[in-house]
């Protein structure tokens, strides 16, 4: 049977199933193209791919990215909320460099001994004022007299317990006698360049006899003292330096005086009288003002000085002599 020739309607069954197949392949590349042009949008820089072939302006490898071409990445810097149970965070402090220590220059040493320490020997004495009936008497009648509170009447047994008429003798006339001896050791600040303020401490001698039957004398004494002195810069100089001084204390200061007694009227008649030793006791407590001068000698200092002592409690006036050997550190 002769082979039929292709018609127009034979062709076309054959062309459709074709131009169905390409309408699909034409549909998918759209598609992809659309998605591939949306992820190049969202892109933040070039990629490997896209600078690959492209000459290396910055001097830098391929894929990698410098200061030009890098992106400044922003940092939320909203406060966080605190979650409950989680502890504040501590805030941070910028700590400020320690200022540079300042260099101090170191004091220069005092030109002269600003230390100073000293042993004193003073020799106390008392004025006496004319006092009658000093020692436990008694009149013709019998009449007792006590006597003077700070005088104590004694002879060689101790206090003396015998009789004494009242009526003649039995006075200390206005005087001046020896008192008390003081060793003290002491020590004095210079203060400025003219001030000394100190303290000394020590023992009394010569005081009333310790006997029954009479009050203890106390052996030790002490005080506080201020000296000033003159002239300009005195501890530098080496010639004599005279000063004032103040001085507040205890101690006591004793005194011996020789009164004659009667024991009854008939001895007073006879001219026939008995010698005892009247002590006085005075103090406890003094205050004084002096004036001397003090003469250095290498790290010593060697001064004399005149006192006035008041005698507070059994009241007297004492004047005093003293000498100071100080040492100077």
């Amino acid at each position: 049977m002769p082979r039929q020739p292709w018609t127009p309607s034979a062709l076309r069954w054959l062309v459709l199933p074709l131009a169905v197949g390409m309408t699909h392949v034409v549909l998918e590349g759209s598609a992809d193209a659309k998605t591939k042009k949306t992820k190049q949008s969202k892109k933040t820089g070039p990629s490997m791919d896209d600078n690959a072939g492209k000459e290396n302006e910055g001097g830098t490898a391929p894929g990698t990215t410098d200061s030009q071409s890098s992106q400044v990445e922003m940092v939320d810097q909203t406060p966080k909320k605190k979650k409950p149970g989680e502890a504040e965070p501590e805030p941070v402090t910028l700590e400020e460099e320690d200022a540079p220590p300042q260099s101090s220059e170191p004091e220069a040493p005092s030109p002269f001994p600003l230390n100073w320490l000293s042993l004193m020997i003073q020799q106390d004495f008392l004025v006496y004022g004319s006092t009658p009936d000093v020692c436990p008497s008694v009149d013709i009648n019998g009449k007792e007299f006590k006597g003077q509170g700070d005088y104590s009447c004694r002879d060689s047994a101790g206090v003396y317990k015998g009789d004494v008429y009242h009526g003649a003798g039995n006075q200390v006339h206005g005087g001046f006698g020896l008192g008390t001896l003081r060793i003290n050791l002491g020590y004095d600040r210079v203060l400025g360049s003219q001030w000394q303020l100190g303290a000394r401490f020590g023992m009394l001698l010569l005081q009333a006899p310790g006997v029954t039957g009479s009050k203890a004398p106390k052996p030790i004494g002490g005080e506080l003292r201020a000296a000033y002195y003159f002239g300009d810069s005195p501890f530098e100089r080496q010639g004599i330096r005279p000063f004032a001084s103040v001085a507040a204390g205890f101690a006591e200061v004793d005194g011996k005086v020789s009164v004659q007694v009667y024991k009854d009227h008939i001895a007073y008649e006879a001219k026939h009288p008995t010698n005892l030793d009247a002590w006085r006791t005075t103090g406890p407590f003094f205050g004084a003002v002096s004036g001397g001068a003090s003469i250095p000698f290498g790290n010593f200092m060697l001064s004399g000085e005149l006192r006035a002592q008041l005698m507070l409690g059994n009241f007297a006036f004492s004047p005093a002599v003293a000498l100071t050997l100080s040492y100077g550190l």
